[in-house]
């Protein structure tokens, strides 16, 4: 795979790909149409797949088509021509100025005659879907229920930069949904109720929908600790972008604020990494290190020692929140902690807001209001099968936060933008063609850490951890395994093997722990997939 200059206009500055798959030549664009990184730093596996190494995208060299999300477009493609051991490329610089749309959208005449698909909940898993559902050919008619005042935000922004503006966190605007998708986006719509016998969703307002086929992708919720002062003035959360506009407010209203962060995991470290130079930032921890539930205590306490390089991030660890103190208006003016040190005396910390980054729910309270629907987990979540429908249901199907869906790890409910993006392309596939194909894709996410973590896999349960590499200068990778079998890796710095994990894992063919800290270079390996009888 080598990335090569085209001989283009000084208007269409693109470079392009050129892939030998099985002894055949493909060539692609060269930017991944996720943040348009490069893609000749990725990995093109033995059966045509380029991944991005920045955010997990995933591309069909020979098609351009999109294997994996977060990308929301295909790559464009070239004709290819092989004349006396020289390459060509037959390059229609038009078409690359002005893609031509990927999208099959419906007629009016279709949509009377097809089926209804309802989407309740407007984020990654529904727009991924409609648009492969719209790419495959599906006819249908498309209902988006959304709770949100504004279409399908790239939600990931929110705690990686400060004060991002709602017009650069939209994706598509209102207009491309209607005219393009032609999809009725029902903006700052409630279901509150859903009849499954009836088919039949109850709306805030009086109004009701009669679906054919039903997705449910409502996100979730943030968790708020159950302490005295979780509502005051000057607490806030991040989900929303009137939650991040909210906070942006606050802290433009006095110089260097005392901001507390309640948490230390990803949307913590994120939020007080990108808030460091606005505030006065000091994230309180339960565990020893942070993120040392998801990655171990080695790793954790390397990545504290590496963000704390970077920003003047104060933190304090191995505590409980007792309550947060207020004034006689009602405004935040301390938080109260409980370290866990067997003895140790209550401490006041002194803060002008606190910001909670203490975890989600999944949101599905309005499920409860639904006696026909088969129940909830213990965590508010949603069981699906393997191919992400509803148990016990014809026709509904759920996923990103809400969905706890099987993998060879156990049952799983997974957080994070690309999973929740890879479903909705899975449900729209399905939903499309009538096909129905068992979901396995590796999760993967990423995460800001002065830094960009990257860590593919699903990591619950392992019993044991091997780092190459140093987690203090935010260089490693780190492999996680249950009884030798390698289960997720995280890496900072170390791109290539990142993808290449994904591959390995993806295909079947990542080694037995023991085999790399033996000396493997994964890399080395093939990632043609496995073939099973």
């Amino acid at each position: 795979m080598r990335e090569v200059p085209l001989d283009a206009p000084s208007d269409v500055p693109v470079n392009a790909i050129v892939a030998n798959v099985h002894g055949s030549f493909y060539a692609t664009t060269s930017r991944c149409t996720h943040y348009g990184m490069p893609l000749s730093k990725g990995v093109l596996t033995d059966d045509g797949k380029l991944y991005c190494p920045f955010h997990g995208a995933c591309f069909r060299v020979t098609t351009g088509d999109i294997e994996d999300a977060p990308a929301l477009e295909p790559l464009q493609t070239f004709e290819v021509e092989v004349k006396d051991d020289q390459i060509y490329l037959l390059v229609d610089y038009e078409a690359l100025k002005n893609p031509p749309p990927s999208l099959c959208p419906s007629s009016e005449k279709d949509k009377r005659q097809g089926h209804h698909t309802v989407f309740i909940g407007g984020g990654a898993v529904t727009l991924h879907a409609v648009q492969e559902m719209r790419r495959l050919g599906y006819k249908g008619q498309i209902t988006v229920l959304t709770s949100e005042p504004h279409p399908t935000i790239d939600r990931p922004r929110l705690s990686k930069s400060y004060a991002p503006a709602l017009k650069q966190t939209v994706i598509y605007d209102e207009s491309y949904w209607r005219d393009t998708l032609q999809v009725d986006l029902r903006l700052s719509s409630h279901a509150y109720m859903l009849d499954t016998r009836m088919k039949r969703i109850h709306v805030r307002g009086g109004n009701t929908l009669i679906y054919d086929n039903l997705v449910l992708a409502t996100g979730s919720v943030p968790r708020r600790l159950p302490i005295e002062g979780a509502m005051a003035q000057g607490v806030y959360v991040l989900r929303s972008h009137q939650d991040a506009e909210s906070l942006t407010a606050a802290l433009k209203r006095r110089a260097a604020p005392k901001l507390v962060i309640i948490g230390t995991g990803f949307i913590g470290l994120e939020m007080g990494i990108a808030l460091a130079k606005h505030a006065d930032v000091t994230l309180l921890g339960q565990t020893h290190v942070p993120l040392e539930g998801p990655l171990g205590r080695q790793v954790g306490s390397g990545l504290q020692t590496a963000i704390m390089n970077e920003r003047p991030l104060r933190f304090m660890n191995a505590v409980d929140v007792v309550r947060i103190e207020t004034d006689m208006n009602g405004y935040v003016r301390g938080v109260v902690v409980q370290p866990r040190a067997r003895g140790s005396p209550e401490l006041f910390l002194q803060a002008d807001m606190v910001l909670m980054s203490t975890g989600a729910r999944p949101a599905t309270d309005f499920l409860r209001n639904s006696p026909s629907f088969p129940g909830l987990r213990p965590d508010g979540s949603v069981e699906v099968d393997s191919a992400l429908r509803v148990l016990g249901l014809r026709n509904v199907y759920a996923g990103g936060d809400i969905a706890a869906y099987p993998t060879e790890n156990g049952l799983v409910r997974v957080e994070h933008w690309n999973v929740a993006s890879n479903h909705g392309r899975a449900i729209g596939r399905m939903l499309a063609t009538g096909h129905v194909r068992a979901y396995k894709h590796v999760p993967v996410f990423w995460s800001s850490l002065t830094s960009t973590l990257r860590y593919a896999g699903s990591g619950q349960g392992y019993t044991e951890v091997y780092v190459d590499g140093e987690p203090d200068e935010a260089e490693f990778i780190a492999y996680y395994a249950k009884n030798d079998k390698v289960i997720a890796v995280a890496t900072m710095w170390k791109d290539p093997m990142m993808v290449q994990a994904v591959a390995l894992m993806q295909a079947g063919k990542m080694p037995k722990l023991s085999v790399i800290k033996a000396g493997l270079d994964i890399m080395t390996l093939s990632t043609a997939p496995v073939r099973r009888l």
